[in-house]
């Protein structure tokens, strides 16, 4: 009975140890790298649209984990989201160099009239 419960905290720390690893593998590979300069960008015409509603969502950067680069991607037409407008991706400089934050959908802000409602 003692072996059994040894045992079962040695597989309980085991998928624990797994567990952290894939937790840090997956944030680790959310994140960009910095580089220098920003890359250029190459400029490419755009799809027709399938209808009037869409809207132009620009490309973003990819960061590349095995070439340490970051890798233009397409843009798109996309439905506008209800109470939602488009950030677009943006380049950030820091002590560390220039890294890409993507764009992404945000809620606008409620607007209240005169009286405060």
């Amino acid at each position: 009975m003692k072996k059994m419960k040894e045992s079962l905290k040695h597989i309980k720390w085991f998928i624990y140890l797994i567990s952290l690893t894939g937790i840090g593998l997956f944030f680790n590979s959310c994140v960009g790298g910095y580089i220098a300069t920003e890359p250029a960008y190459v400029d490419y015409a755009r799809p027709q649209r399938l209808n009037e509603s869409q809207i132009w969502i620009d490309g973003d950067w990819g960061w590349n984990n095995q070439t340490h680069v970051y890798v233009q991607k397409a843009g798109y037409w996309a439905k506008p989201r209800q109470g939602q407008s488009y950030v677009a991706g943006s380049w950030k400089t820091t002590q560390r160099g220039k890294s890409w934050t993507k764009g992404h959908w945000q809620k606008q802000a409620r607007q209240t009239d005169s009286h405060g409602r």
